[in-house]
This record gives C-alpha cells, structure tokens and sequence, in this order.
C-alpha cells in the first residue's frame, strides 16, 4: 500500500489538498464521506436543475427566471417587512360626491391657473397628508424598540415601472398645496419610471400610500414599507345602495381604503380614529383644501 509521510496507508484516501494531496483530516473521516466530497469537486459533476419539461409532460414546460436587481430587492424587503412587524389591515369608506364634484370643477378650470390636472389621487394624498398631522404614530418610524415621530409629513409614493415597484418619497408634503402636491407627485413618478429619479428619492418616506383604485381594486392589503408604521391603499369608486330621507332607494358613490398599521404601535382603536378623520376629511374635500 502506498504510504504517507509519517507510514499511514493513503491508498484508499481522497486528497482534498493542494494538488489532491491527501491531509490528516481525510485520513481520519470516513470513505463515503470522502468519495462524496470528491464527486462534488469533480468540474464535470454540477448540481441537477429542474428539467424544461415538454408540452406534452405534466406540468408542462416552464420557464425559471432568478430574481435580480429590483425585483429581488422588493422579494428581500417584503418578506423582511412580514417578518419584523405586526401588520394588520382595515377598511373604510366615504362618500366620494365631494370628491368627484371638486375634480370635475379643477378639470373644467382655465389651464392657466393650473388646476386642470389634479386628480383623485392627488386629493386623497392631500387628505392624508393633513390627517397624518393629527395621528403621530402613523407618521412615524419604529427603531430599535423606540417610536421616532417626525415634524414633518414625508409622503411615500408607490409608482408602478418597467423596473419594479418604487417608492419615490414628496419631502415635507404638509408645506405643499395641493397643486404643488399634484405637481410633485407627476415629476416624481415621471422620474421613477424613466429611471432617472434620484436614488436619495427612494428613501426616508413617514408613510406611504398606494393607490390600485385605477385597476378596480375594492380592497387590497398593502404591505409596510418599514421601519414605517403604516401604509394607505386608495381602493376604487363604487356605487352603493342608500335610503333617502323621504323613504326612497338611492345611490351612493364611495371610495374606500385599506389601512395596514404595525399592531406593535398602532392599536385598533387608532387605526380607527385614522380612517374616520380620513373619511371626514374626503367627504369635506372643499374645505380640507382651503386649509
């Protein structure tokens, strides 16, 4: 038998050192370990990948695309954001009549005064922002056991791109009116889809709002973008059946919205109070942006 340096029998060792040299520690582990090892550093050997299958084979072909760039980025920071807070969802509504007459007046207005492009989104936004002043654990950032509470109200943007979703963030929105709101929200979104937006833009919103009400969403629930403490979805518009004064049957048109809050620091009874003010505020558009 062929021996080692110090008369140990190597003949049926697997090196697993420089240039296959056989070490001390192949000689003291077992031979199926050691042949396991060797077929693992063969170059010809590579780990099986699931088979492309056939049109003709259950489950068919298919096609595996690895998440990269921002698309795994989203992957990491949802499944991190589930995992670190407690996050629970709520829905209310509110007439949107005040709404929907309030746009209808901005869009029929001179285009010089530059009214004409606000839109529902924008008015709700605007809402939030002023109803976030009154509900400071909802603007705010848990860190660390601490709840950071902020001055200002740093509006966050879900914006939908080619790319992936991003968050482009309206700094101190609660100084903007609702027109330099409007004109905000267009450039930043124009931005983050054209790939040209500022990375600082990207981060250090208080809260965060999400609006699927163009898709005919009725409910949804929107995930926290932590360390934020909570995120407004903007649901769709829906007509729904209401009794008059005088006994008859009428329709109503509502907006609703789906809050998601860290239960951690946001009981129920605040998440509540948030979306009763948010409904009075919609429902009193008029006056919510007179200020």
């Amino acid at each position: 038998p062929t021996r080692g340096a110090f008369g140990e029998d190597v003949s049926g060792a697997q090196g697993t050192g420089i240039g296959g040299r056989v070490t001390r520690d192949d000689l003291a582990r077992p031979a199926e370990t050691q042949a396991l090892d060797a077929q693992e550093a063969s170059p010809g050997h590579a780990e099986p990948k699931p088979s492309a299958g056939t049109a003709g084979e259950f489950p068919g072909a298919y096609t595996d695309t690895p998440l990269k760039g921002i698309r795994k980025l989203i992957a990491e920071r949802m499944l991190n954001a589930l995992a670190v807070s407690a996050q629970l969802s709520y829905d209310a509504s509110a007439d949107a009549a005040g709404l929907l007459a309030l746009r209808k007046k901005f869009k029929n207005s001179p285009a010089d005064l530059g009214y004409s492009g606000i839109t529902l989104g924008d008015l709700v936004c605007f809402a939030t922002v002023q109803v976030l002043k009154r509900h400071a654990n909802l603007n705010a950032h848990l860190v660390d056991g601490s709840l950071r509470t902020f001055d200002s109200v740093h509006l966050g943007l879900a914006v939908d791109t080619p790319r992936g979703l991003l968050v482009p963030t309206i700094r101190n929105a609660d100084r903007l009116s609702v027109r330099e709101l409007s004109n905000t929200t267009k450039e930043l979104a124009e931005q983050a889809r054209s790939g040209k937006i500022d990375p600082a833009l990207l981060s250090g919103a208080t809260f965060t709002v999400s609006n699927l009400g163009s898709f005919g969403i009725e409910s949804f629930t929107p995930i926290i973008n932590v360390p934020q403490t909570g995120i407004l979805g903007v649901n769709t518009i829906t007509n729904h059946p209401v009794l008059k004064d005088d006994g008859t049957v009428g329709v109503q048109q509502r907006m609703s919205f789906s809050l998601t809050a860290d239960h951690q620091v946001v009981d129920g009874a605040d998440a509540g109070r948030f979306l009763s003010d948010l409904a009075q505020a919609i429902e009193h558009i008029d006056l919510t942006v007179m200020g």
